[in-house]
């Protein structure tokens, strides 16, 4: 496990957060985006997550002489919809640089999520995750997220048809 800290992201910090997110955009199935946000795409989905509600949190190695990167990972909430029923609704993502995967980064990273989310009162935490990802699939399930079903084929992604498994946590 990797000795991190879990901060709240800086504005500093958006071109490596949008690099581990624009990799996992262009090399695996897990984003449904075909393409990589650009830095103005990127700007603007910062700034949407300028409400304290929606925080975008990043691990960061303890010891950076050791590591050559500020973010080894970031998560994030953001509304689950627009709609003003959903208020006390989010959605969860969290994004690992492959190298970092299975160290514990993303476990750290969601449980302060969730913690923040009840801190905002929030009653639900949302998440879809793509039906192969079994390591995505696996967390969310130790964090205590229950399954609510599959939609089947909604994606499309290098010649691949993917299903995305949904899941919850009753907060």
């Amino acid at each position: 496990m990797i000795d991190c800290e879990i901060r709240d992201a800086q504005h500093a910090d958006l071109p490596e957060l949008l690099e581990i997110f624009n990799e996992q955009i262009l090399n695996s199935v897990y984003s449904f985006r075909i393409n990589p946000l650009t830095p103005i795409e990127g700007e603007r989905w910062y700034v949407s997550h300028s409400d304290p509600r929606y925080p975008i949190l990043v691990a960061q190695p303890r010891q950076p002489a050791t590591v050559n990167r500020t973010a080894l990972g970031w998560a994030s909430l953001s509304p689950w919809s627009d709609y003003e029923a959903y208020y006390r609704t989010a959605e969860v993502s969290v994004w690992i640089r492959p190298e970092h995967q299975r160290q514990g980064l993303g476990h750290q990273l969601m449980a302060s999520l969730i913690a923040r989310a009840r801190h905002w009162d929030f009653r639900v935490l949302l998440s879809r995750v793509e039906a192969s990802n079994r390591g995505s699939l696996s967390l969310h399930q130790r964090l205590g997220f229950q399954t609510i079903g599959t939609m089947h084929r909604v994606g499309e992604k290098f010649g691949r048809l993917l299903d995305v498994v949904m899941l919850e946590l009753q907060l």
